[in-house]
Parts: C-alpha cells; structure tokens; sequence
C-alpha cells in the first residue's frame, strides 16, 4: 500500500490549504457599503484601463447620440427590480459622459451558472450589457416569467407589459419561452424603453432560438427555427433607426442580425453583414460579438451542411476568420482568450472530422497562401486532436504540392508525434530531415525533448549541451534532461541532475526556483521503477512540499501511472482516494489509467463502474478513454460489450478513428478464435480508411496467422512488414511480433526456426522480455522429458543471476504477476505434470529465494501435483492461502462515501478461482471428503464467484462418488445443457447507435431481453484460440452472407456480432467425455440393480432393497433428466465400437 505517500500528500496539501484560506478570507472582506449616487441607475459602458480610458469607448460617434443611445426614453418609467421587493423609480438619464458616477451600486454575488457542455449559449454582447445595464444575474429558477410582478389591482397593464420585457431579459436562455418573448415584444414595442434593454431582449431572443435549434433533433424544426430568425430580424429592424452608424451599439445589432440570419441558413448574408461588423473601429477586446457570432455561423452550417460544408465556409473566411481564433489578440483578456478558445476549438474539431483534407490543399479559387494557411489548420487542428499520424499525412501532402508549412507548427507536429510510442521514429525521422546548424536554439531544444521520450541518452546529452553553449538551458530543457534519466531507470543520474541545477542553500531551500515540472520528472524516475520505490517518492514530495509548491494532478497522474503499469490495484485505488481528498478531481487521463489497469486484469465490470463514476463526476470521456472501455471488454472476453463500445463510437463520431480502435477490434477478433480468413479482411480493409497499420497491428494478423497453423503465412507477413519498413518508421519490427513468431514455431515444433527468430531478435538489438522467456521455457517444460526441465532451470539461473540493475529483461505493463512468475512458472507446471512434488517444491522455493511471491498459478500447480500423488492433507493446506489471493485479486470497493453504503463487487474475473476449485473437488472428492465439497461450493458462490464448464463437469463426477448418481445427472440436465442450448441458439439484437458505450446501460434502454448471459472468458491460450478458430470455420462456413463482404463494408464489427454468438462459449460448456464416462458406469451399475457406493465407505446394501432402489433412481432419472441419458447413451454408442467387449467391460465396471 502506500501509507507513507499518503501521509505525505495529507499533509502537502493541509499546507496548502491553509494558505488558500487565507486567500479567500482576504477576498471575503469587503468595505464598507456606500450610498447610492444621484447617477446609480445610468448605464454606462465598461471602462477600459490605461491610456485608453474613454477614447475606445465608442469611437467616432458623436457624444449627443452616443448618449442617445443609452437611453432613449425621455419620460419616466416604472421598473421592478428583481433583488429588491419594492418599485424603483428611474429618473431621466444624465447626458454629462464626462461625470462618472460617484459611487458604485453593491452587487449581489451572483448564483453559479448550471453547467452547459454546448460552447454556443453565451453571447458576449449579452453578457457585457446584463453587467453594465442591470447587475442581474441569470437566475436557476424555473417559475414563470409572471413570477413576483404585482398584481392588476396595484399597478396599470401599463407596468406590467414593461416588467415582463424587463423579466425576460434576465431569465437564463433555457428558461426563455419564446412564444411568450415575442407576445411580449409586440405588446410592448410601442413603449419609450431603454435601447440597452431593447437589445438585450433581443439578444435573450437569439440566444434561446440558438439553444432551441442546437438541441432540436427533429428535420421538421427548420420552419420554426427560420421563424425564430424572422422576428428577431424584425426587432433589429425596428431598432435600426435609435443607433448611429459605426457606434459600438451598431456592431452589437450587425452581430445579432448576422446570427439571426445563420438561424435561418443564409450564410451569405450572415457574412456580408459580419464584415460590416468587423469594419467598425474597434479594439479586438470589444469585437468579441464577432467572434461569437463567426461560432454560430459555423454551428448552423455544421447542422444543416456537415463538416465538410463548414470547413470549406472557415476556407473561404479565412481572412476574416483567422485573427478571431488568435490568442495573442487578447493579451490577458480573460474574456476574450475563452471566446476565442470556444471559436478555435470548434474550428479545429471541424478540420479533425474531415476524412479528406487532401481536396482542400488542391481546391480551385483559392491561391497559394489561402491553400497553404489551411493546410497548415489542418496539421494544428490533427496535431492537437491527438491524430498526428493523420497530420503527417496533410504535411507529406503539402511538400507533394509544393505547399509551406511554418516550421514552427512542423515542429509541433514532430511533438504530437513523438507524444505516441508508435510513432516515436517518425518524429525523428521527420526532425532530421528538417535543416538545422549548430547554432538553431529552437531546433536544438526540440531535439532535447525528442531525446528525453526516446530515451537516447546519447543524442539528448549532445542536444543539451549544444543548448548550454548557446543560452542557460529553459525549464522545459532541464525538466526534459530529468525525464531522459527516468525513461533509461537511470534513477541516480536523475536525482544528481535535479541537485545540479536546483541546489538547497544553508537553510535546506531550493535555489534557482525548481518547477513542479522538475519534481514531476525525478518522481517519475522512482515511478517507473519496476518496484516502485514509494519511500523516495514520498522524499521529493516533501521536498515539493519545502520549496512551498502542491502536487498537481499532473504528479499524481505520474505516480498513478506507474502504480497501475506496475499492476499494483491496490496502491492505484488508495492514491485515487487520496486525490480527492486533496480536493484534486480525477480527470479523462486519471480515469483511462485506471481503466486501462482494470483491462489488463480481464475486469470489463470494474471498468464500466469507473467510467460511470467518471461520468458522474463530470469528466467528459474522450476517445482514448472509450477505446480503454472497450479493451476491458476484450480482456474480459465480453464480446457483447466490445461491439456496444464500437458502435457508440462509430454514431457518435467524436473524431475521427484512431488506430487504436481498429486495433482494439482486431484484437477482439483475434482473441475470440476468429478464422484467419476473417482476420486477413479485416486488415485488408484498414487500407480503405485513414489510418495506417502499425507494428501492433501486424503482430495481431501473425498472432491470427500462428493460431491457425498457417506458419509460413505468419513469416510472410513479418518479412512483409520489414520491407514496408523503408516507407513507414511506424512497423518497426519489436519485442512483440517476434516473439509471437518464435512461440508459433515453437508450439508447432520447428524448433529451428524458432532459434532463427530469437537469433534476428538479439541481432536487431531487441531485448527479449520475460514472455520471450516465458515461451521457451513452455517449450521445454512441454517436452515432459527430466532432461529438459533440467535444461530449463539452468537457462532460468543464468538469467537471474544478471544484477537486478543490469537485467534488461523487465515486468510488462500492468501485469499482476512479476517477471520472476513468466521464468518460473512453466517449469513448475512442467514438474507438476511430471507427478514430481520434490522438483515442484524446490523450484517453488527458488521462486521466493530469488524475490518472488507465490501467486494463484504457482500455488494452483503445487496444489496440483499433491493431487495427483493422493497427498490430500498437503491440497487442504495450500488452498486457504488460494482462496486468500483470490479475495484479494477480485475485491474492489467502486463507491466512494459520498455515494453511500460500500458495495464489493466481482467482476468477470470472479471465475479466477475456477481452475484451482477443480483441482480442490477433485482431491476431495478422491479422498472421500464429500460433506467439504458442498461447504467450499456454497461459501465461493456467497462471495460472488463465478463457476465454470469445467467446476461443473467436476461436481457432477464428485457427486457421482458421493453416491448422488441422481444429483450427478441434473447437474448435468439443469446448468451444463442449458447453456450449451443457450450459446447455441441465442441470437442477440445489435444496438447500431447506442446512447451509451457502457453495457450495463443495455438493459437500462430496454434494448436487451433479459435472459440469462452464457459465462465466457477470452480465449488467451493459444490452444484455446485454435480450436475456436476450427469451431468457428465449421460453423459459418455454410452460413449464408458471413463471407460476403459488400453490404458490410463500413461495419468492421459486422463479423464479430456473428461470432460471438457461435462463440466457442457452446463447445466449452459441455459435459466432457470424462464426466461422461463416470456418468456411464453410474448408468450401468444402476441399470445391473446396483447402487453406487460413496468413496471411501464401506457401507453395504441388502440386496433386495438395493435392486429396488438402484430402479427406482434408475426411473427418476430417465424422467427428469432425458436430455443428460441421451448423451450418456450416445457415449455409450461410441464406447462400444471403439473398444473390445473385455476392454468396455473391464473399463464400465461390469461383472
């Protein structure tokens, strides 16, 4: 666990709590409240800071109409204020600009605003007026817009009609009738109202029509959304007399007829009257209507025309477009930076939808630069939506066509590449092709920050230097150098980097002021550790804490990661808790770890009860996170669950695919048996889309090539693979697809071959990894021969004796077993089938003397080879410490406090248990120890675990020799057939746009019949994938349309929704010629008038009753079990002609 870290992290934050008190107490006093000025009630425009004070204000308007402008009433009016219970009286408005109002009015602090997830509701004219005009805040309520006014009885219709228009402007938009606003407005524009509330009502207007049609879904809407548009028209009609050209009254009223008229689909005009806008001498602080206005346009152009339809409209904009979505506009405008970032952000999302970006670098009527400006969008816009692969496409396709790309957005392209392992040597490849001297900083500390994730240290020590001679390296450079360190483990070089430049003084402070960067960085490097070391961690958290800085969740999502890569579950859930007791919420990449964790440990439901608690919470999931989701469901072998991921995604299209969902998919394919045929197409048709195969993607086809026996096309396609290997630095050959390769030959005994790929392994500088290890080690261990076994450990000594810091042999990702387990494992099974429980034992505890912990598969082999050889104290005694690891490896507490009472919950992974129960009821059940089977069975399934074909076929055998041949059938009759019937026969409706990626939300839509689901794990041994591979080519090899691909070209899930419902799910859960076999001689000693004795009694029958019993049960079981007496008829069949009358006889038992 990680006690001393959570202390640490406590206690960092604590600290810096108490400084934020301090903060809000500081803010939290306010002085004391002053009258109200003469002038209180005059609406003024906001008052810029500096040199500009007034003179921005309303440029070249003439002060009399200016002032006019604010208010255009010359009578007295009657105004209900809604903070106050009484009448105010509004007197007639100054006309002296230049007398400022001597006092300020209090202004009631506002309620939070509900969160909004559409960017598009917030009009900033609105906002800027509602401050200025009214101090009113956009009420939560949703009472009617009558709510508060006096009645007819105190006050003429009059007042009333001019309160409602007053209401209207300060409900929020989603609380506009708009029905109502417009009676409202005809019955009220004849009144001498303020211009600034004029506008504002209409702005309200537009604002609710926007939010009307965003969230219409209906193709009918159009009429009344063109409607909507009418009538504000028509109020900026009316209006259009009471302002002066060029004011800044103006440019609000040309904003809101510009979006008036996108509401109504005519883009053309909504632009000329945008530019008209624009052309008003302003300064970009005060054209942020303009910019919301370029937003709604876009919007509307989305709905009624789609991406392509937008980007061509943002193409031919671009020059009023581009300096909208600039940020340099803005300076420190709060404001303005986040209406820019909504427009920007919108705009690049378009670009990212875009399949084809090619046709707009070649479009016709734009010159070169306007070609060249979008083609470069398109590389921001992929780089930043985490597509750069798609972004090096558009950049390739530009120096084809003689396009420029700035070499400052090249180089953020090379950084969003390099930011994704898989393409970590096309960024490199891409940086040394661009010119560089020695004396290029920028291109230099790139370099450093390529390095760093690449782990060169050589190269990355050259490129810092060369920084060094030229400038005092940046914060990023150092913070890069540390990360270099980390990625090699080199923790000690790390550590003396962060001292170099960050020394503590004579009172144990750090100089030159450390970033939480720099800490992040050399925390990182103990992270990474494959024994995370926590105690120094929890030393430069402390010093975090010293040099008066907070953990970020930047730092806690490092440590996060590599908890959960080290497959640590219990460290990674503490440290969750321990985040949010710091007050730091998780976000999508704290959520995509966590899940990701959960995959690996094969838990689809633990996974879909974090992304529910992350929905809950607020985060909005991301690709990334969903194709995470959907892996669990891989792992999981929840094969229903990949498909409802799938297709969330396909109908949602967030963005564009990534690789990883194709791959993602593949790897459902590959793991479900599919046949190699199926495989291939899928492959095949990647060619169809955007995205490119990867490394991975080839090790999946040799993965489906090898399980099918197909091992000289498995070869083909690595060496296929290591040609293409000059036009994409993506199909590197790596660790993995070599490996696959090797253990292919290796389980179809070509042992030279396999010699052959692991010599091209060594030879191509790739380090094996304890699963390289692991399949020669299986491949001795199955020989069953002393001999090899011998061989086996000897090979397994000399690796261990490599200095823990010289192995270049470490833990994978997320694996809750440690490398020592892969060495170790395969001879202590090879021993254990062996029937050697000596071997089995030292083996055991050379596993331990070299660091290792016993795990379930260790335990489980030497749990079974006491079975084997009858030593049935030994069984009794190992399987409460099974049990134990188990517990452990499937509980998890999902809720928190705050959602209530603690719930454990087991996911799939409840079967873990599965094999070693076997093992356990078959040791018992030899022995005689009857009445213990019933008590384990009852307790695992009170603790929610799952029991499987295998549990079940061996109850069935072990109440047969508890003399239950009765209870033997119907287990039999009632749970084995009955699934096998279901897997057979179901056929499950697909959800081609589900609301959802989760499956559990199925039943919830009412999308699923509730029946019961056929328990099913994925096929990860390889033996186990190809007989589902045989079993699933015998099954639609006569189906009509499974091999025709033409009307599911764009379902690349199509095949999958086949296969799993004839998933090898129907052949495992059988009755298996074994029990079979028992159920037989039960049968026979029945039919003969004999009952069947427990193991281990003596009891004996009279024979009168025992011929009538054995009958009589021989009677029942014929009518309640036909199906179960039909199998063991048939075997009997097959028995008999396979064996001589002595063999059957001496076999079944018969005298």
């Amino acid at each position: 666990m990680v006690e001393p870290f959570s202390s640490v992290v406590y206690n960092t934050l604590l600290s810096g709590r108490s400084k934020l008190n301090s903060v809000v107490r500081t803010v939290a006093t306010f002085p004391p409240r002053s009258s109200i000025g003469p002038n209180f009630f005059t609406p003024e425009p906001r008052r810029v800071k500096g040199k500009n004070k007034l003179e921005d204000v309303v440029p070249e308007a003439p002060l009399d109409q200016s002032l006019r402008e604010w208010s255009s009433s010359s009578s007295r009016h009657l105004f209900w204020w809604p903070f106050r219970t009484h009448l105010m009286m509004l007197d007639e408005l100054s006309h002296d600009e230049k007398t400022a109002p001597s006092k300020t009015r209090p202004k009631r602090p506002p309620k939070p605003r509900p969160r909004i997830m559409r960017p598009l509701l917030m009009s900033p004219h609105y906002a800027f007026q509602r401050r200025n005009v009214s101090h009113a805040t956009e009420s939560d309520s949703e009472s009617p817009p009558d709510r508060d006014l006096p009645s007819t009885s105190e006050f003429s219709k009059h007042e009333q009609r001019i309160q409602r228009f007053q209401r209207i402007t300060q409900l929020p938009r989603s609380e506009v009738d708009l029905d109502h606003a417009w009676n409202v407005y005809r019955a009220s524009k004849q009144y001498d109202l303020p211009l600034s509330t004029k506008m504002s009502f209409v702005d309200k207007y537009i604002s609710a029509a926007e939010l009307r049609y965003q969230s219409s879904s209906s193709e009918n809407s159009a009429d009344d959304i063109d409607s909507l548009g009418e009538n504000a028209l028509s109020i900026l009609d009316d209006l259009k007399s009471d302002i002066s050209p060029g004011s800044r009254f103006d440019q609000w009223r040309l904003t809101l007829q510009t979006r008036a008229l996108a509401l109504r689909g005519d883009y053309e005009g909504a632009t000329k009257v945008l530019r008209d806008a624009d052309h008003i001498p302003l300064s970009p602080q005060l054209k942020l209507g303009i910019t919301y206005a370029y937003e709604m346009i876009l919007t509307s152009i989305i709905r009624r025309g789609g991406n392509v339809r937008a980007m061509e409209y943002i193409g031919d904009q671009w020059k009023g477009i581009f300096p909208h979505i600039r940020l340099s506009a803005f300076g420190t405008n709060t404001e303005g930076r986040q209406r820019v970032v909504s427009l920007r952000k919108l705009a690049t999302h378009i670009a990212a939808e875009i399949d084809e970006p090619l046709p707009f670098l070649e479009k016709e009527g734009w010159d070169k630069k306007r070609r060249e400006d979008i083609g470069t969008f398109f590389i921001v816009a992929l780089s930043g939506a985490d597509l750069a692969t798609e972004g090096l496409e558009v950049f390739s396709a530009m120096q084809r066509l003689n396009l420029d790309v700035p070499r400052k957005f090249q180089f953020m392209l090379i950084r969003s590449l390099a930011r994704r392992n898989a393409s970590m040597s096309t960024a490199l490849d891409m940086y040394k092709s661009i010119y560089q001297s020695e004396k290029d900083l920028p291109y230099l500390r790139l370099g450093v920050y390529l390095y760093a994730r690449k782990g060169d240290i050589e190269a990355l020590e050259d490129c810092f230097n060369k920084v060094k001679a030229l400038a005092a390296p940046g914060v990023d450079d150092i913070a890069s150098l540390i990360h270099g360190y980390a990625m090699t483990y080199d923790v000690k070089r790390a550590e003396e980097t962060f001292e170099e430049f960050f020394p503590c003084d004579e009172n144990g402070k750090r100089t030159n002021s450390p970033r939480i960067s720099h800490y992040a960085a050399v925390i990182n490097a103990h992270a990474r550790k494959e024994a995370c070391d926590q105690k120094r961690i929890s030393f430069w958290l402390k010093d975090l804490a010293n040099a008066d800085m907070v953990p970020n969740e930047f730092v806690f999502t490092i440590v996060l990661n590599a908890f959960a890569a080290a497959g640590d579950f219990e460290s990674t859930m503490a440290l969750l808790g321990q985040m949010r007791e710091a007050g730091i919420r998780p976000n999508v990449v704290t959520y995509t770890i966590v899940i990701t964790l959960l995959a690996h440990r094969k838990d689809p439901v633990g996974a879909e009860a974090v992304f529910k608690r992350a929905l809950k919470e607020g985060v909005t999931p991301d690709n990334r996170m969903i194709v995470a989701l959907m892996n669990a469901h891989v792992e999981g072998g929840s094969w229903q669950g990949v498909i409802r991921a799938y297709d969330y995604l396909m109908a949602a299209r967030v963005t564009a695919f990534s690789l990883e969902v194709y791959n993602t998919l593949m790897k459902a394919y590959v793991l479900i048996g599919a046949p190699f045929n199926i495989v291939y197409k899928f492959f095949k048709r990647l060619e169809r889309t955007k995205v490119k195969p990867d490394a991975y993607t080839y090790s999946l086809l040799v993965q489906s090539a090898c399980d099918a026996g197909l091992m000289k096309i498995a070869a083909d396609i690595y060496y296929d693979m290591r040609e293409r290997r000059t036009l994409d630095r993506n199909l590197d050959a790596n660790v993995y697809i070599l490996t696959i390769l090797m253990a292919g030959f290796l389980q179809h005994g070509d042992n030279v071959r396999a010699q052959k790929v692991y010599r091209e392994m060594l030879e191509l500088g790739i380090n094996p990894s304890p699963i390289t290890y692991r399949a020669i080690l299986q491949a001795y261990g199955n020989e069953r021969s002393k001999k090899s076994l011998e061989i086996a450990e000897q090979f397994i000594k000399s690796l261990v004796a490599v200095p823990e810091e010289e192995r270049t042999w470490k833990k994978p990702k997320y694996d809750s077993l440690s490398a020592l387990h892969h060495l170790y494992g395969p001879v202590i099974h090879g021993w254990a089938r062996m029937q050697s429980p000596e071997d089995v034992e030292r083996v055991f505890q050379d596993l331990q003397n070299s660091g290792g912990t016993p795990s379930i598969g260790t335990l489980t082999a030497l749990m079974d080879v006491y079975r084997r050889t009858f030593n049935i104290d030994a069984v009794r005694e190992i399987w409460p410490s099974i049990q134990e690891l188990g517990l452990k490896f499937t509980s998890k507490d999902w809720m928190t406090p705050e959602d209530g009472p603690s719930e454990i919950t087991r996911g799939i992974r409840g079967n873990i248990l599965c094999v070693p129960l076997s093992i356990y009821i078959d040791a018992l059940s030899a022995a005689g120890e009857h009445s213990e089977i019933a008590g384990i069975w009852k307790d695992l399934r009170g603790r929610g675990f799952s029991f499987d074909s295998h549990n079940w076929n061996h109850l069935s055998v072990a109440m047969v020799r508890a003399g239950e041949v009765e209870r033997a059938f119907e287990v039999i009759e009632r749970v084995i057939i009955p699934y096998q019937e279901l897997s057979i026969n179901s056929r499950k409706m697909r959800d081609r746009s589900p609301s959802s990626p989760l499956l559990s939300d199925a039943l919830t839509e009412g999308q699923e019949e509730e029946e019961e689901e056929v328990p099913s794990v994925p096929a990860v041994r390889s033996v186990n994938r190809q007989t589902a591979a045989k079993i699933s080519r015998s099954r639609t090899r006569d189906m009509e349309g499974f091999q025709i691909d033409e009307d599911h070209n764009d379902d690349f899930a199509y095949h999958l929704h086949i296969l799993h419902q004839i998933s090898p799910s129907w052949a495992t859960w059988k009755a298996h010629k074994a029990t079979l076999s028992v159920l037989l001689m039960a049968f026979n000693s029945l039919h003969d008038g004999r009952l069947v004795r427990p193991t281990g009694t003596t009891k004996e029958y009279e024979d009168e009753d025992e011929s009538s019993n054995a009958r009589e049960m021989l009677h029942r079981i014929y009518s309640k079990c036909p199906k179960t007496i039909q199998l063991v008829l048939e075997h009997d069949e097959k028995e008999r002609e396979m064996l001589t009358s002595e063999e059957y006889n001496e076999r079944y038992n018969l005298g």
